[in-house]
């Protein structure tokens, strides 16, 4: 037998040890409780901007900041929010809340 990728490619960390690198990397760039900012692009559409408000409410309520530029041609948006949070597992659960959004394309 020889060392070497597995047999389906390389390694890809399962969904526990990619929320534990999100967190460590949230922990590392932001002091709690603090404001966390994000970047949302999504279609450019009312209800998906509706439920990207509402999946960045957190316990101190709605986003402190958004602002929206459209693209060139209308089709998407990009969103920058800010947002209070008060620990980096609430900072992570926002991103995820507004990854689950449909319509949205990236959160960053």
């Amino acid at each position: 037998m020889t060392d070497g990728p597995a047999p389906n490619g390389p390694h890809h960390p399962g969904p526990a040890e990619e929320q534990r690198q999100e967190l460590e990397l949230i922990e590392a760039v932001y002091e709690f409780p603090g404001d966390f900012s994000l970047s949302v692009i999504a279609r450019n559409d009312d209800e998906v901007l509706a439920a990207i408000l509402a999946a960045a409410k957190t316990e101190a309520g709605a986003p402190l900041e958004h602002q929206r530029q459209a693209s060139s041609t209308g089709k998407y948006v990009s969103h920058r929010l800010r947002v209070h949070v008060g620990s980096a597992h609430e900072a992570y659960a926002v991103r995820t809340r507004l990854r689950a959004v449909p319509g949205v394309r990236t959160v960053l």
